[in-house]
């Protein structure tokens, strides 16, 4: 699917969107505020139970308040929060 249409989706629905496409880290494209937030995971090169793994650690400290209508970019290094202006 399009990266136009699942963001099209998301936001006609208030859905968080979870994605490896670095494409989704355009704000002005694709401005996390108009749907329920993106989560763009930057993990690459790792075996699937490395990034669970990985992953499962850092979901522990986001909360709803992180995420939505917020970029939340998510990598071996940590969590970086870009928030919406309209927050």
């Amino acid at each position: 699917m399009p990266d136009a249409e699942v963001y099209k989706i998301a936001c006609e629905k208030k859905l968080i969107i979870i994605t490896m496409d670095k494409d989704f880290t355009r704000i002005f494209r694709f401005p996390p505020e108009k749907c329920g937030g993106i989560i763009v995971v930057k993990i690459y090169k790792c075996m699937v139970d490395d990034t669970l793994a990985i992953l499962k650690e850092m979901f522990k400290s986001l909360n709803e308040r992180n995420i939505k209508q917020n970029l939340v970019i998510i990598s071996p290094e940590g969590i970086r929060i870009k928030k919406s202006k309209n927050r």
